[in-house]
């Protein structure tokens, strides 16, 4: 019996047909691939929304006041949760760090204070506080990716889609460090932030004749002698969750105090690259601050006004390392970063001579040593 004879031609054209179907759903395949993706991640940052928001709501509940119901508890969480931010106009950029910090002032005032109905201890209001915000920005993460999620399903926005996904191991570490925050900020423990008024902190328990100056909000300013210079020591006032108001403590030293020092030194955290240990120290010109920069500007402004030269420590660390309980690199970094202040303070003010010192950072779980 004959064998069939083999046509080419049939094969060719099954094998163009097999190429356009696989060309024709392609993108729908890869469209719903990645669409599952990002659904997952969505249920996977709800969950954790939902952890977080019941962690803040257990705490309060141990340090309500008593005549609080859990019902007004859960109504100021969701108030504040939802709680919108808006940026001044910048129509006419002239005056408009003023305005700035003027909307940054209110916004903290309003989240101490809705917290402050709920809770009597001045240090737990402001570590509570905190803790609801960052539950906020996690909150908000999630509507943002939810927003962008529905919006590609709706028009099939297939790069939307891919430009998501492609940002997913990112928001997944971001919105796990907002995570771990919002525990940190209920135990009241440092943070990797913290590096900058724990330095403060460290040289102030080496000087002698320490005075505190309260007269900022939610700042403390210190004068104090180190080997017969004169120190002036700023950091948020702790031990609860605030970065305090740096920039008018320093105009506070020019202004109240007469003082005109040497240099402004800044001490600050400060983001590493990935070929960078944390925990090294690294020295600088000018204010190590983050933000949107109004602190920034006002002290920079204040530098200029008197001619005071500007010098800055910076401890480095990954994202996530600054907004969760602070590790031992961080903590040899801070020990090491003490050392090199002081040595700085040594070398280059003389005795007699004055420089101010500013601990950047949020001081959660760093109080100051007492007064000599």
């Amino acid at each position: 019996m004959l064998a069939q004879q083999y046509d080419p031609v049939w094969s060719w054209l099954v094998l163009l047909l097999f190429w356009f179907i696989f060309a024709l759903f392609f993108q729908e395949f890869q469209m719903w691939r990645y669409l599952a993706q990002i659904g997952g991640f969505l249920n996977y940052l709800g969950q954790l929304l939902n952890t977080a928001s019941s962690n803040v709501l257990t705490a309060l509940d141990k340090i309500k006041r008593r005549e609080v119901q859990r019902a007004e508890v859960e109504s100021t969480l969701r108030k504040m949760v939802d709680f919108a931010v808006i940026e001044p106009t910048s129509l006419d950029p002239a005056g408009i760090v003023p305005k700035y910090k003027h909307i940054i002032n209110n916004y903290v005032s309003t989240y101490e204070r809705e917290i402050g109905k709920i809770v009597d201890d001045g240090v737990s209001v402001k570590n509570m506080a905190t803790a609801v915000e960052a539950l906020r920005y996690m909150n908000f993460i999630y509507k943002v990716i939810d927003h962008y999620y529905k919006l590609a399903r709706k028009y099939k926005a297939y790069y939307l889609v891919i430009q998501l996904t492609m940002l997913l191991p990112l928001l997944k570490e971001l919105t796990d460090t907002v995570g771990e925050a919002v525990n940190a900020f209920i135990k009241g423990v440092p943070i990797g932030d913290s590096a900058g008024p724990q330095v403060a902190y460290n040289i102030l328990s080496r000087c002698s004749g320490v005075k505190y100056y309260h007269d900022v909000k939610d700042t403390v300013v210190a004068e104090c002698e180190l080997q017969g210079r004169k120190l002036h020591v700023i950091k948020a006032l702790g031990p609860g969750s605030t970065v305090g108001r740096l920039d008018e403590a320093v105009e506070y030293v020019f202004g109240q105090l007469k003082s005109t020092p040497k240099y402004i030194v800044t001490i600050d955290a400060a983001l590493r690259l990935e070929g960078e240990k944390t925990g090294e120290v690294a020295e600088g010109v000018g204010v190590a601050i983050g933000g949107i920069g109004v602190e920034k500007f006002n002290i920079e402004s204040y530098a200029t006004k008197y001619g005071t030269p500007l010098y800055a420590f910076l401890i480095k660390m990954r994202q996530s390392e600054a907004l969760t309980t602070m590790t031992k690199e961080i903590h040899d970094g801070v020990i090491h970063a003490t050392k090199r202040v002081e040595e700085f303070v040594l070398t280059h003010i003389n005795p007699g001579e004055s420089v101010l010192i500013i601990g950047v950072g949020n001081t959660v779980g760093v109080g100051q040593p007492e007064a000599a």
